[in-house]
Parts: C-alpha cells; structure tokens; sequence
C-alpha cells in the first residue's frame, strides 16, 4: 500500500469513527468536569443530574480560592453544533477529525521540508 492510499485510508476509517461516535459515547461522561461536581458536591458519582445552584457555588469557590476567572465560549459545546442533536453531535465531530488531519497534515509538511 502507498503512502497516499495509507493516508485515505486512515481518513476513511476516523470519519467512519467519527460519526458512530455519538451514538456509541455514554450521555454520561465521566470526565474532569464531572469529577469536579463530584469533589464540589454538585453532582453524585454515579448519577448524571447536576444541581445547578451548587454547580455555580463550586466554579465561585474556585475563582475565589485560585484568583483565576478564565472562561471562553467553546465554538462546539459538548460535541455539538447548536440544537440539532445527533446530526449536530457527528457534524461537530467530523468537522473536529477533519481540522486536526488538515492541521497533523500541515505541520508534517513542514517538518519534513529539506533543512528541517
């Protein structure tokens, strides 16, 4: 196998991932964030409701305690592009596995550039 069929291939196979993904992922990650809300109390280890109130008590606690109030809004929340459900989630997520080849792309290029 060339290199370039190597390369579509590989593409093929995180794009099939990448839209089965949403259907396989649990609704109930069990993440930094979710083992956040499990330290703070705003969020049981096993379950999948959060108590808000005692969600924003913890992120407050947390500004307080470390000085840092760092936020941004996230172009994909959670895997997703706006309200669209599923379609969104894969749409989200294909469009992520396709940035970072074209970005894994464009720095092997440069990286393999004669004098490098």
């Amino acid at each position: 196998m060339d290199r370039r069929a190597f390369i579509i291939a590989g593409i093929a196979a995180a794009l099939v991932i990448a839209v089965a993904a949403p259907f396989l992922a649990s609704g109930n990650p069990d993440g930094l964030e979710s083992a956040f809300f499990g330290i703070y109390g705003a969020k049981t280890l096993t379950g999948d409701e959060l108590d808000e109130d005692a969600a924003a008590l913890a992120e407050e606690q947390v500004v307080e305690k470390t000085g840092n109030a760092f936020a941004y809004e996230s172009p994909m929340p959670d895997y997703t592009l706006g309200d669209l459900g599923k379609p969104g989630e894969v749409a989200a997520v294909v469009l992520g596995t396709l940035v970072m080849f074209g970005l894994v792309y464009g720095v092997a290029r440069i990286a393999a550039r004669p004098g490098n």
